[in-house]
């Protein structure tokens, strides 16, 4: 099982590194018209580690494969997707809220 961890772990940085430079050369080329709308795009970087940390996981809880039902990886990546887009959507109007307070009265 440790091997099959070992494996797992390094095929999901090296897939991560990948879609990471990739995400990154067509910005790259797209870099003009994107401009404008860049703090959109900011949170590519952290969101390609979580789905690293997402996708490790899932391998590691089923045993270094999938599960032989797609609907339960299908449901899994729901799952974690709405609970991510969850949190960050609360973490996000509260650092709003609370620096426009600070900023208001500071």
């Amino acid at each position: 099982m440790e091997s099959e961890v070992i494996k797992t772990n390094l095929l999901a940085i090296a897939v991560s590194g990948f879609l990471t430079m990739l995400a990154g050369i067509i910005l790259y080329f797209f870099r003009g018209s994107i401009s404008t709308n860049i703090r959109y795009l900011l949170q590519i970087p952290p969101l390609g580690v979580a789905a690293y940390i997402f996708a490790f996981n899932l391998f590691r809880y089923y045993n270094g494969s999938l599960p032989d039902n797609n609907w339960i990886t299908a449901k899994e990546l729901v799952i974690s997707t709405l609970i991510s887009g969850g949190v960050f959507f609360i973490f996000t109007f509260l650092f709003v809220v609370i620096i426009g307070i600070i900023d208001r009265f500071g």
